[in-house]
């Protein structure tokens, strides 16, 4: 649970926070605002799924166009120059954000490190030029990277975290920090950016919210448009499918623009350093910034409509039909595994869901959905995954005294070491766990037509005990492929390739947040297009949660807040994950879904 004031009094609690913490009062932010595109979602997805599908894919219809113009802009250019200057120089390039877009910064790095590593056994004369290459690339999250299996609690609410994270890195003047903004609201992120651009970074802000009011209502944002020398890119594409959900839009746009500038840093950096002959076997060309905002505008047109469509609202109703019997959700997979680990881990704060259960703890509720890799046990599995070392965050007490840190942190300082990934086994492990509760379900994905098997040394027992599967296959469909008599639920979709492949990237994302999200509002833990289920980790979500009650129960934020303290209050702390203090609240008063 986020660390509250002491008060037990929960109108003093709520008094505190509306007078105290103005900074994080975002009602006024479009982001935190509800989308009409997507008004009624979750009625019209109960009734009919595919009408729902088509609903949420509504809010991604304008992203092609705030790409374009994106790709366009002198600030985009001046970003990729600097990528292909860092390329040239030796100079790092740091990946910076938190939560979702945090969990995008490590895949871009991941992304970027991959592509070089492949490229190797290709050209064996290239090889140390491409590691080189390859070791450029850097990336941190607040919070470290245990925080891409389980969110950690409060520390975006402190741009001293932020500074620290980036300090830490080791970087300097010449180097390139890319600050995946989320929507600018994360004191954290922009604590990252000002310390960057202080150290002498070329630093390129990404955020996706209206400039002008930020600017008016959060300090934390000004600091960082006072500073001339970082590059502001703004990318704001409307509100968000559900209300302040940023792991879904905020984070597809800032996937799209900034793979392609590494896109087209790399294709670059290939024209002029490979022979035609080295550049043929390497393959994959970038695109023009037309052709990648028409490959996203193709890929939502595609995900819209016929079999893809059809596919999209197959696979929803198993999730939701799984998890209304409360059964558990198992996918399998190798490639894109980060990719799809990401969504799962993403709906614990988004839906009030039970995070991912380390493997020495057998008394925490278990994570409705979890990611695993049949092809190799969790230690190499998490290497596939980062792409580099673990970096955890072994702060003491009087480091966190040093940042500010609230009283509660430095007398509990939570366990974000560089060790605690080990405890999460998204490998071949056998895990009980995961057929604890029937229906048990297991999701084989298969992309581009690369088929999931284990591998030929995997335990045994990998599979037993499930009650059902399917295979889920993506992007180009083999209809004669392997099945292992499995029954499989097709949505293809035709893509251009590119050196990341990221519209590939861009599919798996926009197919997983539909069918997540999707399944939480068939069951009823969305409301009309509200985020009900909303788990408080942070003070953002404490505000979200206070003005979701304000807005369902018609009352005034004051009141919403008083009403949101005394369930969060009040409620026993092994019941977190019973529902959400917004549902408890709304229930207490009368307000009916």
């Amino acid at each position: 649970m986020t660390a509250m004031p002491d008060q037990k009094d929960y109108k003093a609690a709520a008094r505190d926070f509306c007078l105290n913490e103005t900074q994080f009062h975002l009602g006024v932010i479009p982001t935190e605002q509800s989308n009409p595109l997507t008004r009624g979602l979750s009625q019209t997805i109960q009734r009919d799924t595919a009408e729902g599908v088509r609903t949420l894919l509504k809010a991604d219809h304008d992203i092609a166009r705030v790409a374009l113009e994106c790709f366009a802009s002198d600030a985009f250019r001046r970003m990729v120059a600097d990528l292909r200057r860092a390329m040239e120089e030796g100079r790092k390039i740091l990946i910076s954000s938190v939560g979702a877009s945090g969990r995008l910064a490590l895949q871009l790095d991941a992304t970027w490190r991959r592509f070089w590593t492949r490229q190797a056994p290709k050209l064996p004369l290239r090889a140390a030029e491409f590691i080189r290459l390859r070791e450029l690339s850097d990336s941190l999250m607040t919070g470290g990277d245990r925080a891409v299996a389980r969110s950690v609690e409060n520390f975006e609410d402190y741009m001293t975290f932020g500074a620290r994270q980036v300090r830490d890195a080791g970087v300097g003047p010449g180097d390139v920090a890319l600050i995946l903004s989320e929507c600018g609201l994360s004191a954290s992120v922009n604590g990252s950016a000002v310390e960057a651009d202080k150290l002498g970074l070329s630093t390129y802000y990404l955020y996706c919210n209206p400039n002008e009011i930020l600017c008016e209502h959060l300090e934390r944002c000004r600091k960082v448009f006072e500073r001339e020398r970082i590059v502001k890119i703004p990318l704001y594409v409307g509100n968000m499918a559900v209300a302040g959900s940023t792991r879904m839009q905020v984070t597809t746009v800032e996937l799209l623009v900034a793979g392609a500038a590494q896109e087209m840093a790399i294709a670059s950096w290939m024209d002029d350093h490979l022979t035609p002959d080295e550049r043929a076997v390497v393959g994959a060309s970038a695109l023009t910034g037309r052709e990648y905002a028409g490959m996203f505008e193709s890929l939502v047109s595609q995900l819209s409509s016929g079999e893809a469509l059809s596919g999209l609202a197959r696979i929803l109703d198993y999730e939701a039909d799984t998890y209304a019997a409360n059964g558990l959700i198992t996918y399998l997979a190798h490639d894109y595994l980060q990719d799809i680990t990401t969504d799962t881990t993403e709906r614990q704060p988004t839906f009030t869901l039970p995070p991912f259960r380390k493997s020495n703890d057998n008394e925490s509720p278990v994570s409705w959905a979890y990611a695993k890799d049949p092809t190799m046990p969790a230690s190499v599995a998490w290497q596939h995954i980062l792409h580099r070392p673990v970096k955890g965050l072994d702060w003491t007490r009087d480091d966190y005294a040093a940042m500010g840190a609230a009283q509660s942190i430095i007398d509990n300082p939570p366990s974000v070491g560089s060790g605690e990934l080990d405890y999460y086994r998204i490998g071949w492990e056998r895990d009980d766990s995961r057929v604890s509760r029937h229906p048990a379900r297991l999701v084989w994905v298969d992309i581009n037509g690369q088929t999931t098997t284990p591998a030929p040394n995997a335990p045994d027992d990998l599979t037993a005990g499930f009650d059902g599967q399917v295979r889920l296959r993506l992007g180009s469909v083999n209809p004669s492929g392997g099945t292992g008599g499995v029954e499989c639920i097709d949505i293809p979709a035709t893509l251009p390739r590119s050196p990341l492949d990221l519209s590939t990237h861009l599919m798996v994302k926009l197919v997983f947040n539909t069918m997540s999200t999707g399944a939480m509002a068939k069951i009823g833990r969305v409301w009309s297009n509200w985020m009900i289920q909303v788990l408080p980790t942070n003070k953002k979500l404490i505000d979200r949660s206070t003005r979701v009650i304000a807005e369902l129960a018609g009352i005034p934020y004051e009141q919403a807040c008083e009403e949101f303290y005394k369930s969060y209050l009040g409620r026993d702390p092994g019941e977190t994950y019973r529902e959400s203090y917004v549902v408890e609240t709304l229930r207490r008063l009368g307000v009916g879904g």
